[in-house]
């Protein structure tokens, strides 16, 4: 557990359920007399754009390790691909964004996350 005063950017934290990485941290001051806070710009595991989120410093919040691994891809599939993983050969489906759909091709490697069953490409 950490608290939201104590995170950093980049790093992985549970909010809502799913895991998001802070893209972004500010400290703001809501009205005259009132305690400042952090407000974090968090980004999906699963993707999506970017949403922000207001805490109390003191707000105690799960922070993640989130695992990278490397996976060659099999298949195109019509909104993700097939992976197979170079070290234990179990092939499996992986979510992917548009734009990166369209750079990759099979038989590339990439980098793909793996969070509780959930397996999302990440960028080069």
């Amino acid at each position: 557990m950490v608290t939201a005063k104590e995170t950093t950017i980049g790093s992985w934290i549970i909010y809502q359920g799913q895991p998001h990485q802070i893209k972004r941290k500010e400290n703001v001051a809501y009205g005259t007399h009132s305690h400042s806070k952090t407000k974090l710009f968090l980004q999906a595991l699963s993707g999506g754009g970017t949403k922000d989120a207001v805490f109390s410093h003191h707000e105690k919040m799960e922070d993640v390790d989130i695992v990278r691994k490397t996976g060659q891809i099999i298949a195109k599939l019509a909104d993700k691909v097939q992976l197979m993983d170079p070290v234990t050969y179990e092939t499996f489906d992986a979510g992917i964004s548009k734009e990166l759909f369209e750079e990759v091709k099979e038989g590339d490697y990439v980098v793909f996350v793996d969070f509780n069953g959930l397996r999302v490409l990440g960028k080069k």
